[in-house]
C-alpha cells in the first residue's frame, strides 16, 4: 500500500507540472497601444505669411493715380506675421483620419512700395490684417503621428490704399472669399497634447471695386476704378489640446 500511495502521488505530482508548464506556455493578450485621433480639439497657432497683391489701375488716362496709359498695373507683395486659434473635430477609422476645422487669424501682412507711375510723390500700400478659414482634413495615422491634407473656404481682410505726400488719398477696405489647400503633419504628445506645423495656400481671385479721391481737406474731387487680385500663403505651428482619451487598446 505505501508503495501504491508514493507511487500515486508521483503521478499526481507529474500531472500538476504538466498542467503547469503548458500554462506558462500560453501567451497572454497582447495589448497594442495605439493613439486615438478621434474627439473634439482646440489650439492656437503662430507663423508667417506672404501675399501677392496684384493692383490694377481700371481708370485709363482718367485716373488721378495714373495718367500713363503705358503703365497699368502694380504688384505689392505683402508679409508679415499670422496668429491665432484652430478649433475642430475627428473621426478615425483604421488609420484614416477625417476632421473639419475652423481658423481665424489676426495677420500684420503688409508693405508698402513707391508707386511706378510718381515714384517720388506716391505710394501703394497694401495689408491683410485678419483672414479665417472652414475646412474639411483628411489624414493618415501613424499611431501619434498624423500627416494629412485639407481644403476649404478661405476669406481675408485687405486694405488696399494709394497716397501721395500732399495727403491726397484712396483707400479700399474689404473682405476678400476664395479657396485654401493645405496640408501639414501634426505629432500627439503628453497625452492629450498635439503639436504641428502646417503650410496653407489662398487663392481670392481678382474683385473690382470703385471709389473716390480725396485731397488733403477731404474734399472729394475724383472716381477710381481699381482691380485686385489677391493670392496668400502662410506657414503656422500650431499647437491643441484634445479633449478625451489619447489611447484606444488593440487586440
Amino acid at each position: 500500500m505505501k508503495k501504491i500511495a508514493i507511487t500515486a502521488a508521483l503521478v499526481a505530482l507529474c500531472s500538476v507540472s504538466a498542467v503547469a508548464a503548458d500554462l506558462g506556455a500560453t501567451k497572454a493578450p497582447i495589448v497594442d497601444p495605439a493613439y486615438d485621433w478621434s474627439g473634439f480639439y482646440i489650439g492656437a497657432n503662430a507663423g508667417y505669411g506672404w501675399a501677392r497683391n496684384e493692383h490694377q489701375d481700371l481708370g485709363g488716362n482718367s485716373s488721378y493715380w495714373n495718367d500713363k496709359s503705358d503703365v497699368m498695373n502694380q504688384t505689392v507683395d505683402p508679409r508679415g506675421a499670422v496668429y491665432g486659434g484652430q478649433f475642430g473635430y475627428n473621426w478615425q477609422a483604421a488609420n484614416w483620419v477625417f476632421g473639419l476645422e475652423g481658423q481665424f487669424n489676426g495677420a500684420d501682412v503688409k508693405r508698402t512700395d513707391p508707386s511706378i507711375n510718381y515714384p517720388d510723390t506716391d505710394s501703394l500700400s497694401s495689408k491683410i490684417d485678419s483672414l479665417g478659414t472652414v475646412t474639411a482634413r483628411l489624414g493618415y495615422a501613424f499611431n501619434n503621428w498624423l500627416p494629412y491634407i485639407k481644403g476649404g473656404y478661405a476669406a481675408a481682410h485687405l486694405e488696399t490704399k494709394n497716397f501721395a505726400l500732399d495727403n491726397t488719398y484712396l483707400s479700399n477696405r474689404a473682405w476678400r472669399s476664395g479657396y485654401v489647400v493645405g496640408a501639414g503633419v501634426e505629432y500627439a504628445f503628453a497625452a492629450n497634447w498635439i503639436f504641428g506645423v502646417e503650410y496653407n495656400y489662398m487663392d481670392f481671385g481678382g474683385k473690382t471695386f470703385s471709389g473716390m479721391t480725396f485731397d488733403p481737406a477731404g474734399v472729394p474731387f475724383n472716381d477710381e476704378h481699381f482691380n485686385d487680385t489677391l493670392k496668400l500663403s502662410t506657414v503656422t505651428a500650431r499647437l491643441s489640446y484634445k479633449f478625451g482619451g489619447p489611447f484606444v487598446a488593440k487586440y
